[in-house]
């Protein structure tokens, strides 16, 4: 059997990271003892097994939705427009953008990692919207070349249903494809229900686990 792919990275939260899909228990063991051996903090493992009985606690995971996207103007049930809420959604140029910035945008949100290197290797067309009040960026969204958004994220201080609605009402006005796919990580199932009320429908979903070695181990 050919053991699971592990991914060493460093969370939104600075701690270090063991992560791999994992199909049953016995990969789940095995992503551990490499957790051990590179002294990580933390194990995600991205499964549709129950690793409870491992000591792995469950956590909001990896989803896909997919819908249509919007074009400017279209009516949505319960709209909330930026400028009501003394926000505005505008485009980010490189400079605006930081490794800081995407870090507190989703600070202690599973399944997202700080940026091991910047500016990021991104494929031409992709572009990033960001959240603004009161002259500071409190929001990001980024949208890849065709029809792939990847799922809001808000500093904490500002993490709000209007905030996460606007920037993603946003995104899905700007792709150029009639379809769209959204790509989440550790959403909460308020978020999904919010995504679910602008027409997007989920098409995948794995959960989460995560273990705390050192919470463990010391």
């Amino acid at each position: 059997m050919t053991p699971p792919s592990v991914v060493f990275s460093v969370s939104t939260e600075g701690r270090s990271v063991a992560e791999a899909a994992i199909a049953d228990e016995d990969e789940a063991e095995t992503l551990l003892a490499a957790a051990r051996r590179a002294g990580s903090d933390l194990a995600w493992a991205h499964s549709a097994a129950d690793l409870s009985q491992l000591g792995f606690t469950r956590q909001w995971g990896y989803r896909r939705l997919e819908g249509r996207a919007r074009l400017s103007g279209d009516g949505a049930s319960g709209r909330i427009r930026p400028a009501d809420l003394g926000h505005e959604v505008v485009p980010l140029a490189a400079e605006q953008e930081s490794p800081e910035l995407w870090a507190e945008a989703f600070r202690g949100q599973w399944g997202h990692k700080t940026a091991q290197q910047w500016p990021l290797d991104l494929p031409p067309g992709t572009a990033t919207l960001g959240l603004r009040r009161a002259g500071r960026t409190i929001g990001v969204c980024r949208i890849g070349p065709g029809s792939l958004i990847d799922a809001p994220g808000l500093v904490p201080a500002h993490r709000d249903a209007a905030g996460y609605q606007a920037l993603l009402e946003a995104a899905l006005a700007a792709v150029q494809t009639p379809s769209v796919v959204v790509e989440s990580w550790g959403d909460s199932p308020e978020r999904v229900t919010l995504c679910e009320r602008l027409g997007l429908v989920t098409a995948e979903y794995v959960p989460g686990w995560q273990f705390s070695l050192r919470d463990v181990d010391r």
